[in-house]
């Protein structure tokens, strides 16, 4: 990293589909100058999120996209660097939404202190300690209202999220908890490591719809949806009555060149008494206290051995579109992190 160049990833143009090395641009800049009330954070950790997907497409559902030609969007780790806001110091590590790129300045407010007071690895803030953390205990507590003896189904159970959800899930008591994943790999993983009781893998032979009734055979309480599309649709057939459907994301969607099908099923809604929930972990982010309850219990839980997390953290600023595609291809384990600086770690 030079002190005196800052590197971007500009959008070039609008992908179709996944994205290509064409519809990004690696350009170079003069490191900014902060502005009153704002402070400038030298980044250290790139988190790959699908959603960044969606800030790429002309309307990306919520938030505003990436202007073509703008610097692409994202969650960071990173240091201040230079400050001038008094309430911000010189060699604070931060996270928030910031850029691809080796420095970014805004909003002091927009960078929050990392708690590093729990003493975790650096990466551990961008997973279990941080949004995706968060996401999980959030998601499953206050939308889904999990209970003791709940059943449980995670779409998307090996990811990032996913893994963790079905570990929150034992933790809370549930009676049942099955994930769906796609490959062997996947789904072994899932049940060897994150607590799953077993694993569907959509991506074999299996019917879907015949294997969650053979999975539920008395219903499903709890639908984490990761996914969307057919497996959101096929979850819907099997609900309990008075089920929850936490709505986290629809990775089904980003990027797709035509029309994602399903779910063609809300009916089952009405007739179980159900409701499905969308949510986002912005919603809680601004609740310090709600925040640090749920990192507090997440801290004790790994503490305790009942709660692993995995980073897969990757390095080079110029391979960031081939790391970033991974997300979409499987081609990863845990959260998805590219690594700025050396001392990261």
């Amino acid at each position: 990293m030079n002190p005196n160049i800052n590197r971007q990833w500009l959008l070039r143009r609008r992908p179709q589909g996944q994205v290509g090395r064409d519809d990004l641009e690696l350009a170079t800049s003069p490191v900014p100058a902060p502005a009153k009330g704002e402070v400038l954070v030298r980044i250290k950790l790139l988190c790959m999120d699908p959603t960044i997907r969606n800030f790429m497409d002309p309307d990306p559902g919520y938030g505003a996209p990436v202007a073509v030609g703008g610097v692409i969007r994202g969650v960071v780790i990173g240091e201040i660097v230079a400050s001038r806001d008094e309430t911000r110091a010189i060699g604070e590590l931060v996270w928030g939404f910031g850029e691809w790129s080796d420095y970014v300045a805004g909003p002091a407010a927009q960078f929050l202190p990392l708690p590093t007071r729990f003493g975790h690895p650096l990466p551990a803030y961008t997973h279990v300690l941080g949004t995706i953390g968060l996401t999980a205990h959030y998601g499953l507590q206050d939308v889904a209202g999990i209970r003791p003896g709940h059943t449980v189904l995670v779409s998307g159970a090996a990811g990032a999220v996913g893994s963790l959800v079905g570990q929150m899930a034992r933790i809370a008591g549930a009676s049942h908890i099955v994930g769906i994943a796609g490959g062997k790999d996947k789904c072994q993983r899932a049940v060897e490591r994150y607590g799953y009781d077993q694993c569907i893998d959509y991506k074999g032979d299996t019917r879907l719809d015949a294997a969650l009734r053979e999975a539920f055979p008395d219903g499903i309480d709890i639908v984490f949806e990761n996914v969307g599309g057919s497996l959101l649709e096929a979850s819907l057939n099997h609900l309990r009555k008075g089920a929850r459907v936490a709505l986290c994301g629809m990775i089904a969607r980003y990027g797709a060149t035509e029309s994602v099908p399903g779910p063609r099923n809300l009916w089952n809604l009405v007739v179980n008494t159900a409701r499905i929930e969308g949510f986002l972990v912005t919603d809680i982010l601004g609740d310090a206290v709600r925040s640090d309850k749920a990192l507090r219990e997440i801290d004790s839980w790994i503490r305790d051995g009942r709660l692993q997390y995995d980073v897969d953290v990757r390095s080079g600023f110029e391979n960031i579109p081939d790391i970033f595609n991974c997300l979409f291809t499987g081609a990863h384990t845990g959260r998805l992190v590219v690594q700025i600086d050396e001392d990261a770690r």
